[in-house]
C-alpha cells in the first residue's frame, strides 16, 4: 500500500488490536476515491482518520497498524479503520455492481493481510461479542452502538458481509462456500474449545439452528457459541459446560425438540 500519512492520529497504541472496522467513505465511487480520501485525512482540520482507504482499482494507508487512526470512538484503541467508497444508503445490488465487486476484492486483500498479521478471526461479531471484547470484524454502526460515542450507521443495513468475508477467506486460503454433508449423530463426534475453527463447528451450527437456537453459521466458535450450548445442555439435562463434547453432539441431533 501507498502511503499517505493522515494529519491526525495517535502514536503507538494503548490497547492490543482485536478489530477490524469496516467502513463507508460517503464519497461517490470513482477510480480515485481512495485517494481523495487519503488525501482529505491528510489535510483536513477536522480530527479523523483511518488506516487504509479503498477503491475499484487501489489502496492507500493513512495510518501505520501500529498507530492508532481516529475513526470509530469506542473501537479507537484496539481497531484497525478500513474505508470503503460508496454510501451506507445503497442498495445490495449497488454494493455488487462491477465497481462494487472490484472493490470488495481490493478490500477483502487487505482485510486478510491484517487477519493473518494481527490473527484475527474472519467473522462478523455480533454487539454482544463486540461488548464482551470478542475478536473479529465489525462495523461502525455496531461500534457506534455498542459503545454510544458516535451515531454513525456505516457501511449500511445492504452491505454484502457475506460476500467480503466470502472473498477474505478465500484470500486466506479458507475452505468457505464448500459444500458440508452434515454428520450424523452416530459418526465420529468432536469437541473443540471455543477458539476452535472448521467445518465440524459449521455442521453443528446449522443443526443448531434447525433446531431454533440463532447461531452464526460460520465455523468459528464463538462466546456466543458457548453460551447456547450450555443452555442446550441444560435443557437436555446435561452436564453444563459450554463445551460440545459427544454427549451434546448426539443430543443435537437425536434428542427431542421442545
Amino acid at each position: 500500500m501507498k502511503l499517505v500519512q493522515a494529519r491526525w492520529y495517535h502514536r503507538g497504541r494503548i490497547s492490543p488490536i482485536r478489530l477490524i472496522v469496516v467502513h463507508s467513505m460517503e464519497w461517490v465511487e470513482r477510480p480515485t476515491t481512495a485517494e481523495e480520501c487519503a488525501k482529505m485525512f491528510a489535510t483536513m482540520n477536522r480530527q479523523a482518520s483511518a488506516h487504509a482507504c479503498v477503491d475499484a482499482n487501489s489502496v492507500v494507508r493513512c495510518v501505520r497498524d501500529q498507530d492508532t487512526a481516529w475513526a470509530a470512538p469506542g473501537g479507537n484503541a484496539d481497531g484497525l479503520q478500513l474505508e470503503l467508497a460508496g454510501f451506507a444508503r445503497q442498495t445490495r445490488a449497488e454494493w455488487l455492481d462491477a465497481y462494487g465487486k472490484a472493490m470488495l476484492g481490493q478490500a477483502a486483500g487487505v482485510i486478510a493481510g491484517w487477519a493473518r498479521a494481527h490473527k484475527i478471526p474472519v467473522r462478523r461479531l455480533t454487539r454482544a461479542e463486540l461488548r464482551a471484547g470478542k475478536r473479529g470484524i465489525t462495523s461502525h454502526a455496531d461500534i457506534s452502538a455498542v459503545y454510544r460515542r458516535s451515531d454513525h450507521s456505516d457501511p449500511g443495513g445492504n452491505f454484502p458481509w457475506d460476500v467480503l468475508l466470502d472473498l477474505v477467506a478465500g484470500e486466506l486460503g479458507d475452505a468457505a462456500g464448500r459444500e458440508e454433508v452434515e454428520v450424523p449423530a452416530w459418526k465420529r463426534p468432536l469437541s473443540w474449545p471455543p477458539t476452535t475453527k472448521g467445518d465440524d463447528v459449521k455442521v453443528w451450527q446449522r443443526q443448531m439452528r434447525k433446531r431454533g437456537w440463532r447461531l452464526d453459521v460460520d465455523g468459528w466458535y464463538s462466546g456466543a457459541d458457548g453460551e447456547a450450548c450450555m443452555a442446550f445442555q441444560e435443557e437436555k439435562g446435561l452436564k453444563a459446560t459450554g463445551v460440545v463434547d459427544e454427549a451434546t453432539w448426539r443430543a443435537a441431533w437425536t434428542a427431542p425438540i421442545t
